[in-house]
């Protein structure tokens, strides 16, 4: 994947996401921060695919990097992290595999002896789509978890940033 093909698709993302966020109602003061987060986090999965990681694992990455983006992003504008977090990671849902998965889903009700490549195929891309899924959801929750008794001010990655 070339750099302008990556550049045009964390700008769709953003662009998808901010729908998004226009849908869940996020204050206005947010969507640059919604904007920002699914772009870094579809480029950081983008990334981990090119280095040779798969789908799920770079999806894990890319969601936890967005959910501790958003835990100083709330301190910024003042806002709930989860109006951040939900709309940046709606553009990394697999549509695609569990598009896949319903079609082959629905070609092996309609015939009576299925052919054991349409049964694996369609097994891969339901797993693909529902761990994909699962590590977006644990992505977004960890750092939310992992920080929730502590102030923005107090955890030690934000300090040695030194965003203050």
């Amino acid at each position: 994947m070339t750099g302008w093909i990556l550049l045009e698709r964390c700008l769709w993302a953003a662009m998808a996401a901010l729908g998004f966020a226009t849908l869940f109602t996020v204050p206005l003061r947010a969507f640059w921060v919604v904007a920002s987060l699914a772009v870094i986090g579809y480029a950081l999965r983008s990334a981990g695919m090119i280095f040779g990681l798969n789908l799920v694992i770079a999806t894990l990455i890319a969601s936890c990097s967005i959910g501790v983006l958003a835990i100083q992003a709330a301190h910024w504008v003042h806002t709930p992290t989860t109006v951040f977090m939900a709309p940046a990671v709606i553009p990394m849902v697999p549509g695609v595999f569990a598009y896949r998965t319903m079609m082959g889903l629905l070609e092996i009700s309609s015939t009576q002896s299925a052919p054991l490549e349409l049964l694996s195929t369609t097994a891969h891309n339901g797993l693909t789509a529902s761990f994909t899924l699962l590590s977006l959801a644990i992505g977004v929750s960890l750092p939310s978890l992992l920080f929730r008794n502590k102030s923005v001010k107090e955890i030690r990655f934000f300090k040695s940033l030194k965003v203050w």
